[in-house]
């Protein structure tokens, strides 16, 4: 075996096995009442307490404080849910994890935070540690806490399914409109066909006829651009339903 090719076969075996999971970023904690070291430490257990959650990837600390630093150093607090899906779309995740580090009332305890794409977001709070709780657990209740707060996550399946009945309403309301074209064209041929008698229903003599005849002529008129603008907009919303249908197919 030539140098270049056992070079080459001993970078992908060190490379990073593909994650077909949801990606996600778990941003740097911010400390209350708690010296950094020991808010770095309980960040550390919870990030290890994501990693062995299924269904996700979870990047390196050390890509997402590098990400961080070149958006300012710290991701500003969001008051909507356009700025927090802003926030994840920039880090490249689906998913954003925030943290608050506390160490109050005699232990330690984690505020979490769970950010989607929408920027909708879910919460959860766990004591670490503290009087009542015995030492060497703080990781098994973040694993814990943190796989309620992944469970019930919001599932941006639900939009999808929202989006995708988009042309099928697009496609049911241009068959409705081509259908009441089509009615209002039978409307306008029978009239048509009753003016061709040269009377068209009409009885009577003199002004009375006229009127009358006047009358169902405007009537066919007015049926015949009824059935055209009918047919025309059946025509556009069945097409656009169909192209709809083509994008949403994945």
């Amino acid at each position: 075996m030539s140098l270049p090719s056992f070079a080459l076969m001993l970078s992908l075996a060190g490379a990073p096995a593909p994650c077909g999971g949801e990606r996600v970023v778990l941003v740097p904690f911010q400390p209350v009442a708690l010296p950094s070291a020991e808010a770095r430490q309980l960040e550390d257990a919870v990030r290890r307490a994501v990693e062995s959650t299924s269904g996700l990837c979870l990047e390196s600390r050390a890509s997402t404080v590098a990400k961080v630093r070149d958006q300012g150093g710290r991701l500003p607090g969001c008051v909507n849910a356009a700025c927090r899906g802003s926030q994840t779309q920039a880090l490249g995740a689906e998913r954003l994890v925030r943290g608050v580090a506390l160490g109050v009332g005699g232990g330690r305890s984690v505020a979490l935070t769970l950010v989607d794409r929408e920027g909708q977001e879910s919460h959860t709070f766990v004591q670490l540690s503290g009087e009542g709780l015995p030492p060497g657990m703080e990781e098994a209740r973040a694993r814990e806490a943190f796989g309620e707060l992944w469970a019930a996550r919001p599932s941006p399946r639900k939009e999808k399914g929202v989006r995708k009945a988009w042309p099928t309403v697009m496609l049911a309301a241009g068959g409705v409109a081509l259908a009441a074209g089509v009615g209002f064209g039978l409307a306008a041929r029978r009239s048509q066909a009753g003016l061709s008698t040269g009377n068209a229903g009409c009885t009577g003599e003199g002004e009375a006829f006229r009127s009358c005849f006047a009358g169902r002529l405007r009537q066919g008129q007015q049926q015949t651009r009824t059935a055209n603008l009918l047919m025309g907009a059946g025509a556009l919303l069945g097409a656009g339903g169909a192209v709809f249908f083509v994008w949403e197919t994945p």
